[in-house]
């Protein structure tokens, strides 16, 4: 059986799909690129968008049958599932942030940082004292050409897009400390019909860790009605599901932490994280 697998067209987006196949001993199939809204959308330089607009082209290759299965990053995929569409995690990688240098190897707070996300922005501001930070947009290539060019001194990427894509070792870069965003460094397959077909039965316990603790963080920020621009990071615990993170404000952070979601949303609640949360609207 032949087995059609939508993905994105970009670069990191077939890199996914080439560790998903390799992983999981798929030898025949056939991928089906799609430019989604969302690519079209952050090449003309736009960013308060819907992070679904990464994911909806795609889910209508599925409903139409176009396709058997998708791959996303799990990052990009919303909190709530699509009606009709079951939805798994699997293949986690580092969920860290990497700062990437042009020339120096040490940060200044001088320096001409590029991010466009708004959590990075304020990561960047209230842990590391950045003061000139700018806006970049593109995949990863197009960031590291603008990086390269002196555009930027430094520029914050996801280390496992970088990983994936084998980029590493060309660069001059330094993990980052903060907790980062839901699903970053994991992948999410989509599918309609059932996929025993794909043999996952020999992953399975390590895949419903994954799911169990990327579901426990999408309670919590569907429970504050936080959303793909929100300016928030959180991670939880695979074994434990201690779950934690920080909401960013104009001026100030807070940290959360709790033993389960419940804990985690009362922290959030008890130190004002909402109105924290509510500020950049």
């Amino acid at each position: 059986m032949t087995i059609k697998i939508a993905s994105r067209s970009s670069k990191l987006a077939l890199a996914q799909v080439e560790e998903f196949i390799t992983k999981y001993q798929i030898s025949d199939y056939e991928i089906v690129k799609i430019k989604t809204m969302g690519d079209i959308k952050s090449a003309r330089g736009e960013t308060l968008f819907d992070k679904a607009h990464f994911v909806s082209d795609i889910q209508k290759c599925l409903l139409n049958k176009d396709a058997d299965i998708a791959i996303h990053s799990a990052k990009d995929t919303p909190a709530k599932e699509t009606n009709g569409i079951c939805r798994t995690f699997l293949l986690s990688k580092t969920a860290k942030d990497v700062l990437v240098f042009n020339n120096d190897t040490e940060f200044d707070a001088e320096m001409r940082l590029g991010t466009s996300s708004l959590r990075r922005k304020l990561q960047a501001k209230h842990h590391l004292g950045s003061k000139n930070i700018s806006d970049i947009f593109g995949n990863v290539d197009t960031r590291l050409e603008k990086l390269c060019r002196g555009d930027y001194d430094c520029i914050i990427l996801a280390k496992a897009g970088l990983e994936r894509l084998k980029l590493l070792k060309d660069l001059k870069y330094k993990d980052m400390k903060w907790v980062t965003a839901s699903g970053q460094g994991t992948l999410a397959i989509e599918f309609i019909n059932n996929i025993k077909y794909l043999n996952l039965e020999n992953h399975q316990e390590a895949i419903e860790k994954v799911n169990a603790s990327i579901r426990a963080q999408r309670c919590v920020l569907d429970a504050i009605d936080a959303n793909c621009n929100s300016a928030i990071s959180i991670q939880s615990n695979q074994d434990d599901f201690e779950i934690s993170g920080e909401i960013y404000g104009k001026k100030k952070y807070i940290s959360f932490l709790g033993s389960n979601t419940l804990d985690a949303i009362e922290s959030i609640t008890k130190q004002d994280g909402l109105k924290l949360l509510n500020e950049h609207n």
